[in-house]
């Protein structure tokens, strides 16, 4: 695949939620121009049918994307900012919401439960769980993990690029030894020593291929090993990252400690996901009734 080196640089999954979004705003506005004006009407439309105030957010995000690998200015002004601020005042409430959090003692429920199996699956499933919770891990960095990038001497991962980092500069992340035992034991049933470190399974022969997992197999991993756990509640492949941070939370390490094992850019985020334990960690929580 190409790569244009002049283009404005976004994540390749922050690109095709905008490429959808700029599609249909494309197909609303016709021969109309992109304006405030446009994009402020645009906006209504979307409250009008009951969208949710992160979905006009990252349709003005994705206008402004598109204007600047353009070399346009960008189309966003007074209208734009007025219409988002009402569509969030009046749309309080829409949306999903948050996803519930794999807290670490539901990861080693979920994990005793797959190694129990004692199958190729059982022992990738548990692997795979355990090292998205220990580094909080997004899907697509999941999947993107190599042999090599473990380090067993020093209980180390390495994370060679994320959402967060499009340039490179790479992270390193602490894993844990109930960790690295799921993953030694999963490289020696696998019979894995270099490439991707989750792969496919074949079904007739129950070996691991050489393909790498990909992140529909991962979110669908991870709902189906919870469902088998008897854990409830709206799981997808982002719970496992929302939560360690509400048990770093409920362990009382602060925002920014937080946001440096997470590697958000905003400390928003992991206040988000564990502002309820964070709350429990509060002055008045400690200072007034010792908790």
């Amino acid at each position: 695949m190409s790569t244009d080196f002049t283009e404005y640089p976004i994540a390749d999954s922050t690109r095709k939620v905008y490429e959808c979004h700029l599609a249909r705003f494309d197909t609303w506005r016709k021969d109309r121009e992109v304006n405030d004006e446009t994009l402020a009407q645009y906006l209504l439309y979307q409250f009008e049918q009951g969208k949710a105030p992160a979905n006009a957010e990252s349709i003005l995000s994705a206008a402004k994307w598109r204007c600047l690998s353009q070399d346009l200015p960008d189309p966003r002004g007074r209208r734009c900012r007025a219409a988002l601020k009402n569509f969030k005042r009046r749309g309080v409430g829409r949306g999903r919401g948050q996803v519930d959090g794999l807290t670490w003692e539901q990861v080693e429920r979920v994990c005793s439960l797959a190694t129990k199996e004692r199958t190729l699956y059982g022992y990738r499933d548990a692997a795979l769980i355990a090292v998205m919770s220990d580094a909080l891990l997004r899907v697509s960095e999941a999947e993107a993990i190599d042999v090599d990038h473990l380090d067993f001497g020093n209980n180390a991962l390495f994370i060679p690029r994320s959402k967060t980092d499009q340039t490179g500069k790479g992270a390193v992340q602490y894993l844990g030894p109930r960790t690295l035992e799921h993953v030694r034991t999963w490289l020696e049933k696998a019979k894995v020593t270099d490439g991707p470190l989750f792969r496919t399974i074949n079904k007739d022969y129950l070996r691991a291929m050489k393909k790498r997992i990909g992140t529909y197999t991962i979110r669908k991993v991870v709902k189906q090993r919870c469902r088998d756990a008897g854990i409830e509640g709206r799981i997808s492949g982002h719970s496992l990252r929302v939560g360690s941070a509400q048990s770093l939370a409920q362990r009382s390490a602060s925002l920014v400690e937080m946001q440096q094992v997470g590697r958000w850019s905003d400390p928003g985020m992991p206040y988000r996901y564990a502002r309820k334990f964070i709350a429990q960690q509060s002055a008045m929580a400690r200072l007034r009734y010792g908790t």
